[in-house]
């Protein structure tokens, strides 16, 4: 799987349209050639970009864990952090990427070469490079940090402005047409011939065995082709093998008829299918290694072993035999000592006898002994027997040995098979994409509006400056250190939401953790809210100048629920007043105030909802506690109750 310069410009246009205007949150290293920008937006889902050296960029739906960051992508981490992406360009013809940031110092550009092994590199506004994942030193440009940041010399044809006339010296050279193209154009090797398939050209035929119409044809058909790569409307295809992604065509390829394939609703998924499960199995497959080297090293063993002890079990019975006929000679004959037998080596099966420095050395199947010169032959049999039974003993050993080993490559092969088995579960679970409203406390109220409050000062302002509408009512705790919530789209007469966002607007107060039974909230109107304090005053962050006639909602019983929600497919945890959790969920727990650490809440909160759903949803024990957590209070609580919700269960994944 490769870009050409054509699959990037289309990927940079698509990429362009959703993601202009969104920042940088985070990043992290997922290998050594790649990293993956956390992306947000104040009212647009949230977005993964990665950036891959040597293969492309791509908007991923796949949850990948990321490896400890070291160099580039800590780097970029406290360069970029909150940057604004303005915009992503693509220098005509090459197979680069310039992302284009705006932060509060100035401009940075984040470079991503997609040709040959590839770099990643930053710069500021101006093209100094202050950071990269590779040095380079080539005769054209130098890529490290302090230098000028050069794009490399462009070779060959530029694909916009090509012309008949730029590929009729083909005909003139003894060159086959393929590797002509592959040199003049900024295309790979699967572009070539598409190109070539649809010219009905033999991609071996030389140009000097072409006559011009077939020149004119190729020249024709690479318009064609580049036209179809960039169109909006054309059918993205998935290239299969064995069931697995392998490669994707922003078209259908005539050259790839015959193969495994499947239509994508987009280009971009495709890309991520492919891209994406091929990182994510090369990075497992790393981590299976050291695992699967040591079964490798367990079976040279146990073929040693084996070899070992098939070699013993051939000397202990030629020995035995040896014994056993010098007994019977004896016995038979009266023979008494060794020398008798120098003369009759191979009829007793030695391999030698001979007398050395007053020694009989005697040699069979590979084991000697040393025995005196006036040894009796019996000794010698007595002896042959001793050796016998240590060779056997040692063969035994090794049996025993073979049985560990033998137990020991069974766990591991077991292990293996539940780590690849965990690989294949990681590579195919699709990111649940978290809808905006995520980042701030919410709820569903029971007459299905949206409520969102402010889990601290910082999101109190986002909220009232970016998300309070003209149709909206807004929410605050008659006491200071309360959240701002606004509910959307709601009127004076949805009396239920109102109460729920009120009670909400209480128990998300301080008034839970200084252990409150009961406060009274209010709600005004948008245009009551002011954000600047009048001149001469001074208003804290987070704060706001209320204009007018408070309408209070009084005696609010500081409680809150713990829900499992179903959304997009997928069970996400939602906190809020009991009536509306319950009307929303599947399962809920309520809780009240007590001085209880939020993250030991969380775990029994947790454990509650498994008990109360977990044959309908097994998969909920992966269920983060951090997601819980969020829901909850500013402090934790006791659990008061737990009980079924409204919604219907349907199987399905957590978040």
């Amino acid at each position: 799987m490769e870009l050409s310069s054509i699959d990037l410009k289309h990927i940079v246009g698509r990429l362009n349209e959703i993601l202009t205007g969104y920042y940088v949150s985070n990043v992290y290293q997922i290998d050594g050639d790649t990293v993956l920008l956390k992306l947000h937006h104040s009212e647009k889902a949230e977005k993964s970009l990665m950036v891959s050296a040597g293969k492309g960029l791509w908007l991923t739906r796949y949850s990948v864990k990321p490896r400890e960051s070291l160099g580039i992508a800590s780097a970029l981490r406290k360069r970029l952090t909150r940057a604004r992406l303005v915009g992503i360009e693509q220098p005509e013809g090459e197979r680069i990427a310039i992302l284009d940031m705006n932060v509060s110092e100035g401009s940075l550009r984040l470079i991503g070469e997609f040709f040959g092994e590839g770099n990643i590199v930053l710069t500021d506004g101006s093209g100094l490079i202050l950071s990269t994942l590779k040095k380079l030193k080539v005769r054209h440009r130098e890529i490290s940090m302090g230098n000028k940041y050069t794009l490399p010399p462009f070779r060959g044809l530029s694909i916009g402005s090509l012309s008949i006339e730029d590929m009729l010296p083909l005909l003139d050279l003894n060159l086959e047409a393929s590797k002509w193209l592959g040199r003049n154009l900024s295309l790979s090797k699967k572009y070539i011939e598409e190109i070539l398939a649809r010219a009905e050209v033999d991609p071996k035929t030389k140009g000097t065995n072409l006559k011009k119409e077939n020149v004119e044809r190729i020249y024709m058909k690479t318009k064609e082709v580049v036209s179809l790569a960039e169109a909006q409307d054309a059918t993205p295809m998935l290239i299969l093998e064995d069931g697995r992604p392998v490669d994707v065509t922003p078209f259908e390829f005539v050259s790839y008829q015959g193969k495994e394939s499947r239509v994508c609703p987009s280009y971009l998924d495709a890309l991520d299918d492919v891209f994406t499960g091929m990182m994510v199995k090369s990075k497992h497959e790393a981590s299976l290694r050291p695992l699967r080297q040591k079964i490798r090293e367990i079976d040279f063993t146990l073929e040693e072993q084996r070899r070992s002890k098939e070699s013993i079990a051939t000397r202990a019975e030629a020995i035995r035999s040896v014994a056993l006929r010098l007994s019977e000679e004896v016995f038979a004959h009266g023979v008494e000592y060794i020398e008798a037998m120098v003369d009759r080596v191979s009829d007793f099966g030695f391999d030698d006898l001979a007398l050395k420095n007053d020694k009989w050395v005697v040699s069979i199947g590979g084991s000697t002994l040393e025995m005196d010169k006036d040894c009796l032959i019996m000794k010698l049999v007595s002896k042959l027997y001793d050796e016998a039974k240590s060779l056997e003993r040692r063969a035994r050993a090794i049996e025993v040995a073979k049985r560990s080993l033998t137990e020991n490559r069974k766990a591991m092969i077991e292990r293996l098979r539940e780590q690849e088995s965990k690989t294949e579960s990681e590579r195919r679970e699709l990111k649940r994409e978290k809808a905006w409203f995520e980042r701030y406390r919410w709820f569903l109220t029971s007459e299905g509006l949206l409520a969102i409050g402010g889990r601290d000062a910082t999101s109190n302002v986002k909220i009232i400056k970016r998300h309070m509408g003209d149709q909206d009512l807004v929410f605050h705790a008659d006491l200071s250190g309360s959240p701002f919530f606004v509910l959307k789209d709601a009127s004076p007469e949805m009396k239920k939401s109102m109460k729920e966002t009120a009670q909400a607007v209480a128990s998300y107060s301080r008034a839970w953790r200084e252990g409150f039974a009961s406060i009274d909230a209010y709600w005004v109107e948008p245009k009551q809210v002011k954000t600047r304090a009048p001149s001469g005053m001074y208003l804290p962050k987070g704060s706001f100048l209320i204009e007018g006639k408070k309408n209070y909602i009084r005696g609010l019983e500081i409680k809150i629920a713990i829900g499992l929600h179903q959304m997009g497919g997928k069970i996400v945890v939602m906190g809020g007043p009991p009536s509306a959790v319950k009307k929303n969920s599947l399962a809920y727990v309520v809780i009240e105030p007590d001085r209880v650490a939020i993250g030991e809440t969380a775990k029994k909160v947790k454990f509650e909802l498994i008990k109360a759903t977990g044959k309908e949803l097994p998969s909920l024990k992966d269920l983060p506690l951090d997601d819980i957590a969020r829901a909850l209070p500013p402090s934790g609580g006791r659990i008061v109750s737990v009980d079924s919700g409204e919604q219907s269960i349907i199987k399905t994944g957590t978040s």
